[in-house]
């Protein structure tokens, strides 16, 4: 697993640090790196993203991703 900090907020703690798995794990979770909570698939990650993204812009917060 990776730790990493990505453009999403988690729904359980809004934290921003993920873990995501490295190609050779079982697991294809992506999860809060700080509650364990779920995220998504890795597959879908950059899917899930992209929608963050569209509903930031949406609210206006569009410069917090640009930056």
């Amino acid at each position: 697993m990776l730790k990493v900090t990505l453009e999403l907020r988690c729904n359980v703690c809004g934290g921003e640090r993920f873990m995501i798995p490295t190609l050779n794990e079982v697991e294809q979770d992506v999860r809060c790196a700080d509650c364990h909570a779920f995220k998504c698939r890795s597959d879908s990650l950059e899917e899930t993203m992209a929608h963050a993204k569209r509903r930031l812009a949406q609210h206006g917060q569009w410069g917090r991703l640009a930056s």
